[in-house]
C-alpha cells in the first residue's frame, strides 16, 4: 500500500506504466481546447519544437507534411496542471520519494510544474542545501519535462525562531517562503518574516496552525471512536487571523493560506482581499472530495494535516474555490514509506499523496456542475502558475507560447481506484477504494509526449 524499494519502481514504472517519445513537430488533432479564457471545438494545435505553431480547424498542406499525428477525436486538451504544494522530499528522504519517482508522478496526473516544500533532510534554509537540492532533481526534469521550482523555509531550520536569509535564498532563485508542516507560533518571528519576505515581493506560505491543541482528526465519527482530543478548527482559524493582523503595514508583504480546511478560514480570506491585502490560499483535492464522515478506520492514509473536516466545511471550500474565494488547487503532495504510516492514526505520520488524482478530483467537480470548464483550468494551472510567476510558460495552450499540455477524456465513466493507478514511489493515497472520473491520455511537455497505458 506504500513506498517501494526505489529500483524496482524505476523498471515497473518507467516500462509499463507510461510510454514516453520525442517529437519535434506534431499535430494534436481535432481536439476540445480548454483554456481559462474559453473553450474552441474541434481544433487542431500544431507543435514545433515545444511552442505552438499554430491552433486551426483541419491543420493540412506542404507546410505539416511531415509532423506527427495524435488523434484527440472527443479529447480534451488544457494546460498542464501547475502544483504549488508538493512534498518531494528532495534532498535526503528517498525512502519517501526520489526526484524521479516524484516527477513520474506529476506526468501521471498531468502536472507539468511543482513548488517543493524545504521540510527536507536537511531542511532548505540556505543557499547550500537549495543548490544541493537543484542538482538532484536535474535529472529527473530532463527526463520528463517536469519543471520543479523551490520554495525556501521561513526559519531556520523550520524551528519559529530565526529567520532565513530571504535576499540570498531569493536570488538563489525560490519562489515562495514556508514552513510548511508547522506554522510559526511566535508573534515577534512572524512580523519579522513579513517583512523580509516582503522586501524579495515573494510570498510567504502559512501552514496555519496553532500548536498545542493534541488533535489528530477532526470531529467525527472515527475521531470519536478512536478516542481523544479533536483537532479544533480553530487551530487554522486563529493563526490565519492572527498573521492578518500582523501583515497590516508592511507594503509588499504576499501571504498564502496553505490547505485550508475551514469554512472559517475561506472568509478571513474573503475578507482580507476586500481590505486590498493580498492575500490568497488553496485547497486540496482530498479537503474537496472527502469529510471527516468519510474516513476509513483501516486506513491512516486519511491521517493529514489540516484534517478533513465536516461537510459543511468541505461544501463552503468547494463554494469557495467555484467563486474565486479561494484562488486555485494544490495537493499538498506527501509520500510516505510503510513503516511510518501505520494503520494506527495516532501514531502514524501526517499525509496523503495527491498528484495522480488532482485532475480527476477537478473533472469529478466539473461533472457536478461546481466547476465551468474555464474556471476548471483557472484552479488547475492559469492561476497557480500566475501565482508562482511562472505564467511565461504554463497556464495557457496559445500560439507562440510553450507548449505544457495534458490530454484527458473528461466523460470517462467513474471508477474505483486500486495501487495499480499510481506510478510514484508510495501508494499512501486515500483515494484509493473511491470512484472517481476521468482519464489522462498523454501528457505533453514541450517536445516529450508521455502516453498512459
Amino acid at each position: 500500500m506504500f513506498a517501494k524499494e526505489a529500483p524496482s519502481w524505476n523498471l515497473t514504472m518507467r516500462y509499463h506504466k507510461i510510454k514516453s517519445e520525442l517529437a519535434q513537430r506534431f499535430i494534436v488533432r481535432n481536439v476540445s481546447l480548454w483554456n481559462s479564457h474559453g473553450v474552441r471545438h474541434g481544433v487542431d494545435v500544431a507543435v514545433k519544437d515545444g511552442v505552438v505553431l499554430e491552433i486551426a480547424r483541419s491543420l493540412g498542406g506542404e507546410n505539416y507534411a511531415d509532423f506527427r499525428e495524435f488523434k484527440g477525436d472527443g479529447l480534451v486538451l488544457m494546460p498542464a496542471g501547475v502544483d504549488a504544494q508538493v512534498h518531494l522530499r528532495v534532498p535526503g528522504q528517498h525512502q519517501k520519494e526520489t526526484a524521479s519517482s516524484g516527477a513520474w508522478a506529476a506526468v501521471a496526473g498531468g502536472v507539468g510544474a511543482i513548488l517543493t516544500m524545504p521540510n527536507t533532510k536537511p531542511v532548505i534554509d540556505n543557499i547550500d542545501t537549495l543548490r544541493i537540492a537543484k542538482l538532484e532533481v536535474a535529472g529527473a526534469e530532463a527526463e520528463t519535462g517536469v519543471k520543479v521550482f523551490f520554495s525556501a523555509a521561513m526559519t531556520m531550520g523550520q524551528k519559529g525562531r530565526e529567520c532565513v536569509d530571504f535576499k540570498k535564498l531569493a536570488a538563489e532563485g525560490v519562489l515562495a517562503f514556508t514552513d510548511d508542516g508547522v506554522g510559526v507560533a511566535d508573534d515577534a518571528v512572524m512580523r519579522r518574516v513579513f517583512e523580509g519576505a516582503a522586501k524579495t515581493r515573494l510570498p510567504i506560505l502559512q501552514h496555519a496552525e496553532v500548536p498545542g491543541h493534541g488533535g489528530v482528526l477532526a470531529d467525527g465519527p472515527i475521531q470519536r471512536l478512536l478516542g481523544g482530543t479533536a483537532y479544533p478548527s480553530s487551530a487554522e482559524i486563529d493563526m490565519v487571523e492572527r498573521d492578518l493582523r500582523l501583515m497590516h503595514g508592511i507594503p509588499g508583504a504576499r501571504y498564502h493560506v496553505l490547505h485550508v480546511s475551514a469554512a472559517e478560514t475561506i472568509q478571513l480570506v474573503r475578507s482580507a482581499k476586500d481590505k486590498g491585502l493580498q492575500v490568497t490560499c488553496e485547497v486540496s483535492p482530498h479537503h474537496l472530495f472527502f469529510s471527516a464522515d468519510d474516513i476509513q478506520s483501516s486506513n491512516s492514509s486519511f491521517k493529514m494535516n489540516p484534517p478533513l473536516r465536516s461537510r459543511q466545511d468541505k461544501e463552503a471550500l468547494i463554494s469557495g474555490l467555484k467563486v474565486g474565494d479561494c484562488d486555485f488547487m494544490a495537493t499538498d503532495h506527501a509520500p510516505h514509506e510503510s513503516e511510518v504510516k501505520t494503520e494506527n492514526f495516532k501514531t502514524s505520520a501526517f499525509g496523503t499523496t495527491g498528484l495522480e488524482t488532482s485532475l480527476r478530483v477537478l473533472i469529478y467537480l466539473w461533472h457536478q456542475k461546481q466547476l465551468s470548464s474555464e474556471r476548471l483550468v483557472e484552479v488547475w494551472s492559469k492561476n497557480p502558475a500566475k501565482f508562482l510567476g511562472i505564467d511565461a510558460d504554463f497556464g495557457e495552450i496559445g500560439e507562440g507560447r510553450p507548449f505544457n499540455a495534458v490530454l484527458c477524456d473528461v466523460e470517462a465513466e467513474e471508477r474505483f481506484l486500486s495501487e495499480a493507478d499510481f506510478v510514484g514511489l508510495s501508494r499512501n493515497s486515500c483515494f484509493i477504494g473511491s470512484k472517481l472520473p476521468g482519464n489522462v491520455i498523454m501528457t505533453l511537455l514541450g517536445d516529450k509526449i508521455h502516453h498512459m497505458s
